[in-house]
C-alpha cells in the first residue's frame, strides 16, 4: 500500500497563506479602485471651462441636497451642471463596466461586452427612430417630448434583449452560444434599421442621430436622469449578489448545477439584469464603446478571475475611465467638446486589437 508523504500534497497552513495573500491582494485591488473612483469624481467636478474651487463644490452640493438657499455662481455651475454630469458619467460607467464583467462570466468569453448581445444597436434604433418620426406625432407635453429620445432608446434596447433571449432559449432553457450568435444578428440587423433612419432624416434630424451616437453626458439634469439612475445604481447591487454562483458556473455549467446552483435561473438573471442596466445607460447617454470590455480586463489582470472581486472592480473601474475620459473629452479641445465615445474608443480600440493579438491561437 502506497504511504503518502509529506510532499505529495501542499500543507493546509501553506494554503491558508496562499489564500490569506489572496484575499489581501483582492482588497488592496478593490482599496485602490475606490479610492481611484473618488478623486476621478472630485477632478470630474473640479474640472472645465469655468473656474470653480473646494468651497464652491461644497455649496453646490448642499445646495443639490436642499440644505442651503442662496448659491454663489461657482456653486451654482456645480449644482446644476457639473454635479449631475459628474453623477451621470460615473453611474454609465459603473453600469457599463459591471455589465461587461457579468456578460463575460456568464458566456466565459472575454470577448464579449454589453454591445456584442445587441442592447446598443437596439437603444441607436429607437432613439433614431423617435428623432425621425417624433416631429410629425400630434403635439405632446414639452417635458415629455425632452425625454422621449431616452425612452424611446431604453425600448429599444429591451426589444433588442427580448429578441436575443426569445432566440436563445429552447424549452426554458437559455443556449449562452446561441444567444451570442442571436446577439450578432439582432446587432446586424438593428443597424441596418439605424441606416434606414439616416436614409430618411433631413439634415437636423441626421445631425442629432450622429450626436446621439457618438455617445455623450452633456446636458445632464437631474429631470431627465434620475429614472434611469435609478436602475443603474440598484439592478448592479443584485448582479454582486450573484458572485458566488458566476464563480461556480465558470467552472462549467455540470458541475456548477451538481455543486447546487441553479444554472437556468442564473442564465437568465445574468442576461436580463445585464441588459436592462446597459439599455438605462444607453438611453441617457448614447453608444460608448469598449468601457465593458476593458475594465472588467483590466480587474482581472490586477487581482485574478474570482467574480467577487471582478464585478465590484469592474463597476469601480469602469466609472473611474469614463469619468477620467470625459475631462479628456471636454478639455482637450475646449471650448468645443469631442463625443464621449470617441474617446473611449480611442483608449478602447489599442486594447482591443492587443487582446485579439494574445487569443490568436483562441481564435484558429
Amino acid at each position: 500500500m502506497a504511504v503518502e508523504t509529506a510532499s505529495s500534497k501542499p500543507p493546509l497552513r501553506t494554503l491558508a497563506l496562499i489564500a490569506a495573500e489572496a484575499d489581501r491582494r483582492r482588497a488592496v485591488v478593490l482599496a485602490a479602485l475606490c479610492l481611484l473612483t473618488v478623486v476621478s469624481t472630485f477632478l470630474s467636478i473640479l474640472i472645465g471651462p469655468a473656474n470653480v474651487d473646494i468651497s464652491d463644490i461644497l455649496g453646490g452640493v448642499t445646495a443639490t441636497l436642499g440644505l442651503s438657499d442662496k448659491t454663489t455662481p461657482g456653486e451654482a455651475i456645480v449644482s446644476a451642471i457639473r454635479l449631475p454630469r459628474t453623477v451621470l458619467t460615473l453611474s454609465v460607467g459603473l453600469a457599463l463596466g459591471i455589465s461587461g464583467a457579468a456578460l463575460q462570466g456568464l458566456f466565459r468569453n472575454p470577448l464579449v461586452d454589453p454591445q456584442l448581445i445587441g442592447v446598443s444597436a437596439g437603444g441607436a434604433l429607437g432613439a433614431a427612430t423617435w428623432i425621425v418620426f417624433g416631429a410629425s406625432l400630434p403635439a405632446i407635453p414639452l417635458l415629455l417630448s425632452s425625454v422621449m429620445t431616452a425612452v424611446m432608446a431604453f425600448i429599444g434596447s429591451l426589444a433588442a434583449m427580448a429578441a436575443v433571449y426569445t432566440i436563445g432559449t429552447r424549452r426554458g432553457r437559455v443556449n449562452v452560444a446561441t444567444m451570442l450568435l442571436a446577439g450578432i444578428a439582432v446587432n446586424a440587423l438593428a443597424a441596418s434599421g439605424l441606416g434606414l433612419m439616416l436614409f430618411l432624416s433631413d439634415d437636423f434630424q441626421l445631425r442629432a442621430i450622429t450626436f446621439w451616437t457618438l455617445g455623450s453626458v452633456g446636458g445632464a439634469s437631474w429631470a431627465k436622469i434620475m429614472p434611469a439612475l435609478a436602475v443603474m445604481i440598484v439592478l448592479p447591487l443584485w448582479l454582486v449578489r450573484e458572485c458566488e454562483a458566476l464563480n461556480l458556473f465558470g467552472i462549467g455549467e455540470d458541475e456548477a448545477r451538481h455543486l447546487g446552483c441553479d444554472t437556468a435561473k442564473l442564465k437568465r438573471r445574468m442576461v436580463v439584469l445585464p441588459a436592462i442596466i446597459t439599455a438605462a445607460a444607453v438611453s441617457v447617454s448614447g453608444i460608448i464603446g469598449f468601457i465593458g470590455l476593458v475594465a472588467p480586463h483590466l480587474v482581472r489582470l490586477l487581482a485574478g478571475s474570482d467574480n467577487r472581486i471582478v464585478l465590484p472592480g469592474s463597476a469601480l473601474l469602469g466609472a473611474s475611465l469614463l469619468l477620467i475620459a470625459d475631462i479628456v473629452a471636454r478639455t482637450v479641445a475646449a471650448p468645443a467638446e469631442l463625443p464621449l465615445g470617441v474617446v473611449t474608443s480611442l483608449i478602447g480600440a489599442p486594447f482591443f486589437i492587443w487582446l485579439l493579438s494574445r487569443q490568436r491561437a483562441w481564435l484558429a
